[in-house]
């Protein structure tokens, strides 16, 4: 005998269950928009607050249908040079190159307080499908906890880790999507900076470039926003954590007004209409006024780092192979 709630659905007529669904998902949705205009308007997360997006990404990027599959593989890294820890995993497919043929070094968004390699694996596992290779996927150190250059210096040493192993940086190509492509572009000038040769390429997946965030306002205001209720207020304040204490115009935050006439090739993806299309655009039009080599591909009517879900849209799938053609192209051809 079916219990009091269950009898109760089934006297409520199947269109009016699906219109008090729509108006609880609004609710939520409304609420959601309340609460991060609440954050926008602080400038600032709280500790608390950090902690459950951490939770909360993590746990949403490794569903099934998001994470990665059964057969890869995953070695975890803990390894202390002079100039402190690469922490990180490598992540590989079945039958991919060796390591010392050729791979790529990820680096996870997360608007520099969340996110790990953990929850970006899925995405990892998939790009070393594709590109055939042995994915380093970096660990770096978030905000609050650890301000800027932290991060910065993190994703370098793990750059330079690699090379220490043998590698040829023709050989090696860096992606990351969000915050982590924004570390991923201004590996470039700091290696540079640094003595170190520049990796083949970078992919940056709807990369942050100005992290003061005033580009993708500006985008905001002019197009409005694309229907996610983080806009890019919001943005800026969970972004504030990393780089308070530091002007936000400084060459390694606003990434166009740094030197980048020594860039390797660049393919940047992201969706048309999401807050940080203006960022993609703006980066672009940087680098081929250096004299770059840059390639920039936009997909209507998607949402930030559409490519995590690889495996349930069509344009995510097609951009990852976008990548992987870019892998094939500025690195030596696979044995």
């Amino acid at each position: 005998m079916p219990d009091a709630d269950v009898a109760r659905r089934r006297t409520v007529p199947p269109d009016l269950r699906k219109r008090l669904r729509r108006s609880g998902t609004r609710s939520a949705l409304r609420a959601l928009e309340l609460y991060s205009q609440g954050i926008a308007w602080r400038g600032s997360m709280l500790r608390s607050e950090v902690r459950a997006l951490r939770v909360m990404l993590d746990w949403q990027l490794t569903r099934p249908e998001l994470g990665a599959g059964p057969a890869t593989q995953v070695e975890q890294v803990r390894f202390r040079r002079a100039d402190g820890q690469v922490r990180g995993e490598w992540v590989e497919a079945p039958g991919v190159a060796t390591r010392a043929t050729s791979v790529i070094l990820y680096v996870h968004g997360g608007a520099f307080i969340a996110g790990s390699t953990r929850s970006h694996r899925g995405l990892v596992a998939e790009l070393s499908v594709r590109t055939r290779r042995s994915c380093f996927s970096v660990s770096y150190r978030l905000a609050p906890e650890h301000r800027f250059p932290a991060a910065a210096d993190d994703v370098l040493r793990a750059y330079a880790w690699l090379l220490a192993q043998g590698l040829d940086p023709k050989q090696i190509v860096v992606i990351g999507d969000s915050a982590g492509g924004h570390l991923a572009l201004g590996l470039g000038p700091r290696a540079i900076r640094a003595g170190l040769p520049v990796p083949a390429g970078i992919v940056a997946f709807s990369p942050v470039v100005d992290i003061s965030m005033a580009v993708a306002i500006a985008h905001e205001r002019e197009h409005g926003r694309d229907g996610l209720f983080a806009g890019a207020s919001t943005g800026r304040a969970a972004m504030a954590a990393y780089y308070r204490g530091t002007p936000g115009d400084h060459p390694e935050l606003a990434l166009t007004t740094d030197d980048l006439s020594g860039m390797p090739p660049v393919l940047i993806q992201a969706s048309s209409s999401e807050m940080l299309a203006g960022d993609a655009r703006h980066y672009a039009e940087a680098l081929e006024a250096a004299g770059g080599d840059i390639r920039i591909r936009f997909w209507p009517r998607q949402y930030h780092v559409f490519q995590v879900a690889h495996r349930l849209s069509r344009s995510a799938s097609q951009a990852l192979d976008d990548a992987a053609a870019f892998v094939d192209e500025v690195t030596k051809p696979l044995a």
